[in-house]
Order: structure tokens, then C-alpha cells, then sequence
């Protein structure tokens, strides 16, 4: 067996966005093809499009909406409009919004739990990722191992990083264009 085929490689489906982030940047890429005619498009609309759970749909816009991306509309012809310039929205901006809890005040409690997790460290004596794994006191016998955790946590975060990075640099304009570059024609009258 050669090198090559006794390593598994990097699956690009392992880099998926959230669901929530996925819903949200569809979402907005469906407002901002519909803002030049100032129309409001429904939650339904972009639900039925893309295959979405309309109710989950209309909670990540009410996200976008408290963070100032789209803005709602009422009536019988309502829906969801973008107000934020897709030329200065950028793709992590969306993603931000979109996975950023709410906080409401019966989630502050929960909110507040999770920040707290979220403060500890992914790996290490103090957090158990996994309820399988059991967590080790820090001892003179696992510093190595404490160092090696330490080492990949400093990974995770330098890879989120860069993540961020990548995506505040996609600019929902830039998408827009691509989309209407590789668009196929419509001969339709």
C-alpha cells in the first residue's frame, strides 16, 4: 500500500458552513439580486428556491434584521428587504450575524452559560469535549500531553482566524457579479 491511499485526504465537506450560516448567505444573496427594485421578497420565496425550512429561514432573517443587514415589511406583498450596501456587506458579516445567539431575556441565562464555556479551553484538563474521553487532572507526568493540547488549540483558533479572514473579504457584491457572469442566457420573450 502506498502513502498516498493509507492517509485519508481532506473532504471539502468537512468545511461546510453551519446551517444557519448557509440559510443566512443565501438568504441575503436572494434580497440583494432583488434590491434593485425595492421590492420585499418572503422568507417563503427563498425557502420554497433553495429547499429551506421557512420557519428556520424567518429566525436567522430576524437575526440579520436585529444586526441592521435586512429590514422587514408588512402586508400582503411583504417580506424581507437588504438595506446594507452589498458592495460594503461582506460575507463574514453575514456569517457573524447569522451564527451570533439572540439575546432575549430568557436567554440570557443560557447565553451566558455558553459564553462561559466558550471562554474555557477546547481541549485541556478543564474542558471534556468528548463525555467518552475522561479528563486527567494536570500532573508532572502529562505535560507533554498538556503542551500537544495546547498546541492544536493554538491551531483551531489560528484556522478560525483565517477563516474569518477569508470570508470578510467576499464582498456580497463580488458574488452578485460571478452570479451574473456564469448566469445562462434566457432567449425567454
Amino acid at each position: 500500500m502506498d502513502s498516498k491511499s493509507s492517509f485519508p485526504t481532506w473532504s471539502v465537506d468537512a468545511a461546510r458552513p453551519s446551517a444557519r450560516a448557509e440559510c443566512a448567505a443565501l438568504a441575503v444573496f436572494e434580497l440583494a439580486l432583488e434590491r434593485p427594485t425595492g421590492r420585499p421578497t418572503s422568507a417563503r420565496k427563498i425557502a420554497e428556491k433553495y429547499g429551506l425550512s421557512e420557519r428556520f429561514l424567518t429566525q436567522v432573517l430576524q437575526r440579520l434584521r436585529r444586526f441592521g443587514i435586512v429590514e422587514t415589511a408588512r402586508g400582503s406583498f411583504g417580506g424581507f428587504r437588504l438595506i446594507a450596501d452589498p458592495a460594503e456587506l461582506t460575507l463574514g458579516l453575514v456569517v457573524a450575524a447569522a451564527e451570533t445567539p439572540p439575546t432575549q431575556p430568557k436567554e440570557a441565562e443560557s447565553n451566558k452559560r455558553q459564553a462561559e464555556n466558550d471562554a474555557s479551553p477546547a481541549f485541556g484538563k478543564d474542558r471534556a469535549t468528548d463525555k467518552r474521553r475522561k479528563i486527567v487532572p494536570a500532573t508532572s507526568s502529562n505535560v507533554e500531553a498538556d503542551a500537544t493540547r495546547a498546541l492544536f488549540d493554538r491551531a483551531w483558533q489560528d484556522a478560525e482566524t483565517k477563516r474569518q479572514e477569508f470570508l470578510n473579504a467576499i464582498l456580497i457584491s463580488e458574488l452578485l457579479e460571478t452570479a451574473r457572469k456564469s448566469a445562462p442566457v434566457n432567449f425567454t420573450i
